[in-house]
């Protein structure tokens, strides 16, 4: 496989800027596999203003909190004949009905060494248990109920149930319902980006324009705001303009094979939150994480870092952030939603396969601080995510295996089939310009690397 890599001083020269920065498998990827320009090197350009950024329209779609639910037939008027159950009981047996969903092993893959990694339909599952719950069952009416170390009220239960009614009847989302019934029970809750913390932003399109953001309350570091494939995109000051058109290309791109997706990206208030450095710039996080991390069903936001990606200003030839963590968050969200079962009761047999016959890289792992940790299950973990940039990017050199399609398609057929089911076949040029840096010999690279750092 051709690879296009520069000597190794140069090599050096971009560890030695960056291995201070690690602790997320990407950041491991990035630094293991593109030794050319990395994050470092334009950090610190300076950011676009947002002195130049556009309004937001007048006719921008008002935030919907759950207390402003357009009025819907109440649950009452839809099932009758439910069965009145001792309201302990009640929100015992669901919070342990979320349990048992939670943790159900059905897709998961677990190695030798007691390693494993998740994956499922679980939204399904979920979703599947609670409209039954809210179909067949009642509890008797309370004010409060204390289960362990929490207080359950009746308020939450009505908001609750009447989202998934709502749902049932089309004018709700499953997703609200998720949160809700998370809010309700106090299920995963504990942590601030649970969804039930923070009001979604609202959605409207803006084609390749970046807006100033209608950040909801708390979320006001958000100052810009971009759409596309159904998909919001946000930021503060620190970002510039060109990564959010990267981003929203790059999710565009990324859905056009399968423009259904975008519907359900929508429908479950997908958002990209870009970050500088580290995601605890964010509100909706506390615990560091440097490069990204996917969303969930119930989970606020996406979360990337705009300097691992590729766009005029940060020539970052490596892994990208955004496709990483958006190939997860599909998964999560799409995937889960439809019970993709094709995908589940595929991905890990073919992602083995790859890693024992030795086609799959590894070696990022090894610049890892907790690398010990890692066996075949952390490595299917990021299988499907990490050979999906590969196919998308489709640039040779960019990650350590799995470049480009041709690479693929050649070498590990059955993941390229996978990919063919749900990524695009047609050609992007992705991270246009890109060309003129790959071109550079090595002591033009130092310069250039000098001269923005």
């Amino acid at each position: 496989m051709l690879k296009l890599r520069v000597i190794a001083i140069v090599s050096l020269l971009i560890v030695a800027v960056a291995v201070n920065c690690s602790s997320s498998d990407q950041v491991a990827i990035d630094e293991a596999v593109s030794p050319t320009l990395t994050t470092a090197q334009l950090a610190t350009a300076a950011p676009t203003t947002t002195s130049t950024l556009k309004p937001v329209p007048t006719d921008t779609p008002a935030q919907n909190p759950v207390s402003d639910r357009q009025a819907s037939h109440s649950c009452q008027a839809l099932f009758p004949d439910r069965e009145i159950v001792k309201a302990k009981d009640y929100i015992i047996d669901l919070e342990r009905a979320a349990q048992e969903v939670h943790h159900d092993p059905k897709y998961w893959y677990i190695s030798p060494t007691g390693g494993e990694t998740r994956n499922g339909p679980k939204a399904y599952w979920h979703w599947e248990v609670i409209s039954e719950d809210v179909s067949t069952r009642l509890p008797e009416t309370f004010d409060t109920v204390r289960v362990g170390d929490h207080e359950m009220t009746w308020d939450d239960y009505v908001g609750y149930s009447q989202a998934v009614c709502d749902a049932i009847i089309g004018t709700g989302t499953k997703r609200q319902a998720l949160i809700l019934r998370d809010k309700f029970v106090h299920f995963l809750t504990d942590w601030p980006a649970h969804a039930s913390h923070w009001e979604p932003f609202p959605y409207f399109e803006t084609g390749p324009v970046v807006y100033q953001a209608p950040s909801p309350p708390g979320l006001e570091h958000y100052t810009k705001y971009i759409t596309g494939a159904g998909v919001i995109i946000v930021g503060g000051d620190l970002i510039p303009n060109e990564a959010f058109l990267a981003a929203r290309e790059s999710v565009i791109y990324m859905t056009s094979a399968r423009p259904e997706f975008r519907d359900i990206l929508k429908a479950n208030e997908v958002r990209i939150s870009l970050f500088h450095k580290d995601r605890t710039e964010l509100p909706e996080y506390d615990e560091p994480e440097p490069g990204g991390t996917a969303m969930t069903h119930t989970e606020a936001t996406m979360t990337a870092n705009a300097n691992w990606m590729c766009y005029p200003g940060n020539w970052d030839m490596g892994g990208n952030t955004v496709i990483h963590e958006m190939v997860h968050t599909i998964n999560h969200v799409v995937f889960e939603e439809i019970n993709e079962t094709y995908f589940y009761e595929r991905i890990f047999k073919i992602g083995l396969n790859s890693i024992e016959a030795g086609l799959f890289d590894t070696t990022w792992a090894s610049h890892r601080p907790d690398s010990q940790k890692y066996d075949a299950a952390r490595f299917l973990g990021e299988f499907w995510a990490i050979t999906s940039e590969g196919y998308i990017m489709d640039r040779p050199g960019f990650k350590e295996s799995h470049d480009t399609r041709q690479w693929i398609a050649e070498n590990d057929p059955d993941v390229y089939e996978l990919h063919t089911q749900y990524w695009p076949t047609e050609p992007w040029e992705y991270c246009k310009g890109v060309e003129q840096f790959i071109r550079k010999t090595p002591n033009q690279l130092i310069e250039f690397i000098t001269r923005h750092r």
